[in-house]
């Protein structure tokens, strides 16, 4: 199953050439902080010599509390990185239905702030 696979998975794929030389912005939607993902992140981020910029976006309705996001989130700032200058930018979810960035309705709205608006 594509959402059990662990950081031995993602080592033992190699080097991913995409990954290690172009990509500079990595969007990862729908974050729950599950292994799997967190292994993958790991494995992107150690790899990933030109990424500048990360984009976590929450999944909806997922964490029960402000703590629990924390303890998933948190082990993603203290992951090595092999482009040292890059940044992590963690946000809410990106459900359309809910009024959330994916809302294309409300996208021209001045009220939703642009997450890549520092990048």
């Amino acid at each position: 199953p594509s959402g059990k696979h662990n950081l031995k998975f993602w080592n033992e794929s190699g080097t991913i050439e995409c990954i290690s030389s172009r990509i500079n912005l990595l969007v990862f939607h729908d974050f729950r902080g599950d292994r799997s993902e967190l292994a993958f992140l790991k494995f992107f981020f150690e790899s990933a010599l030109v990424l500048k910029h990360v984009v976590i976006v929450l999944a909806n309705a997922w964490f029960t509390s402000m703590e629990d996001m924390h303890s998933k989130v948190n082990p993603l700032r203290s992951m090595k990185r092999a482009s040292a200058g890059s940044k992590i930018m963690v946000t809410g979810c990106s459900d359309a239905e809910d009024g959330g960035m994916g809302n294309f309705k409300r996208a021209p709205g001045s009220s939703i702030g642009d997450p890549f608006v520092n990048f």
